[in-house]
């Protein structure tokens, strides 16, 4: 069991370094992911496919997160990969890129 925890830990420190680096941001600045519409929607579609939405993984980074907001980002998102051609692209090459780190 504890592999199977510490997998969904890998993949979620892939995805932040994958946005912070997209943002040019550091560790100190990552609520700064949240704040960026396009960013925020990737972080939550990211972190669904992979299964890192346990909100003590998040909270960790982002200490203001509960699930009402976590629900409701997903949705958001959700909707918005469907509709945004720049975001649903931008999902699908994150997608690659994480699937390719071992």
């Amino acid at each position: 069991m504890n592999k199977y925890f510490n997998s969904k830990v890998y993949k979620y420190d892939v995805i932040i370094e994958m946005l912070s680096r997209y943002k040019g941001l550091n560790k100190d600045e990552l609520f700064q992911i949240l704040k960026d519409n396009e960013c925020k929607y990737l972080f939550f579609l990211l972190i669904k496919k992979y299964e890192c939405s346990n909100l003590e993984i998040l909270k960790k980074d982002f200490p203001s997160i509960n699930e009402n907001k976590l629900k409701n980002g997903m949705k958001a998102a959700e909707k918005k990969l469907l509709i945004n051609k720049k975001i649903r692209n931008m999902y699908f090459e994150a997608e690659s890129l994480i699937d390719n780190v071992k």
